[in-house]
């Protein structure tokens, strides 16, 4: 394959990217495609309908977060193959929009055979990856605990946890002075994240629901453990075991103290923390989506 066209939830409007995980993630898979000589484009939710033609042969691969493109559009393209993988909302996608591709990937082992049943067609599972990694020994720990998102409305039940128990929490994000607390900053740059995660103790994630009902492990999770630092996570659906030794499980029914326990521990063995940031370099980048995505791109 010499040219796959990305399209994505995000606007088109460079303004807006900063606050699109989805951007993120393409420019990750596109840097990932660069190094195996695969030329892509990013095509975005409010201007795909007026792109020029794609190279003569090239794919579609649509990552189907929010955004679903319009089925006639979708019929109308003449890729040589139209691809979508399931990156998060699992609930949304209807049986005829699967039906439209002639691949299709699941960020979930979990969630890969009902997908295959509601399309009607093989679906392969596709984890979500990393841009991010650590090359060395960790560094030390000179700050708390992090989180590092917006509160969507309401106090998410791991930072208020958290928070409750009087630990050392650091916020990173908007909306959450409307709660009583006060965070570092409203956002910071995806470049400049993992340094920031690199110095936290231990970094703080938690998924939407349907995400986590359906097996479907955020990003955040493996771009925390790539920097060589631990993951307080609400679950953990679906990761692989060889990152198992850095994660630590925090369900609403847990002691905030004994979780911060247990990711001092891990922040006291730098080597394990290392391992663990190897094998997401090796196994969970983008280089290796790429990859594992191009041969399932690959013609029967």
């Amino acid at each position: 394959m010499g040219h796959l066209d990305l399209l994505i939830a995000a606007p088109s409007d460079p303004e807006a990217h900063a606050g699109w995980g989805d951007v993120h993630f393409a420019r990750g898979l596109q840097l990932g495609l660069q190094q195996l000589g695969v030329t892509s484009r990013l095509l975005y939710r409010d201007n795909h309908g007026k792109a020029p033609p794609p190279p003569p042969g090239s794919s579609l691969l649509v990552l189907r977060g929010k955004y679903a493109p319009p089925a006639s559009w979708l019929a109308r393209q003449a890729y040589a193959c139209k691809a979508l993988w399931l990156i998060s909302w699992p609930l949304d996608p209807t049986a005829a929009e699967l039906a439209a591709y002639d691949r299709l990937f699941v960020a979930s082992t979990q969630d890969t055979p009902r997908i295959a049943r509601l399309s009607g067609r093989p679906a392969s599972p596709l984890l979500q990856a990393t841009g991010f990694w650590h090359v060395g020994r960790p560094e030390p720990a000179s700050g708390g605990v992090l989180f590092v998102g917006n509160t969507r409305g309401v106090s998410r039940p791991i930072v208020r946890a958290f928070h409750r128990a009087g630990l050392p929490l650091e916020l990173i994000g908007a909306g959450w002075e409307e709660l009583g607390l006060q965070p570092e900053a409203s956002s910071i740059a995806n470049h400049k994240l993992p340094a920031r995660y690199r110095r936290a103790l231990a970094v703080l994630n938690d998924h939407h629901q349907a995400m986590a009902d359906y097996g479907y492990l955020n990003n955040r999770v493996f771009d925390v453990l790539a920097c060589a630092v631990p993951v307080i996570t609400d679950i953990a659906p679906g990761c692989p075991p060889d990152l198992e030794a850095a994660v630590v499980r925090h369900p609403d029914s847990a002691d905030p103290r004994a979780s911060l326990e247990q990711a001092r521990a891990l922040r006291a063995q730098p080597l394990l923390l290392s391992r663990v940031a190897r094998c997401v370099r090796q196994q969970h980048s983008f280089v290796a989506r790429a990859r594992q995505l191009l041969a399932g791109l690959s013609p029967d």
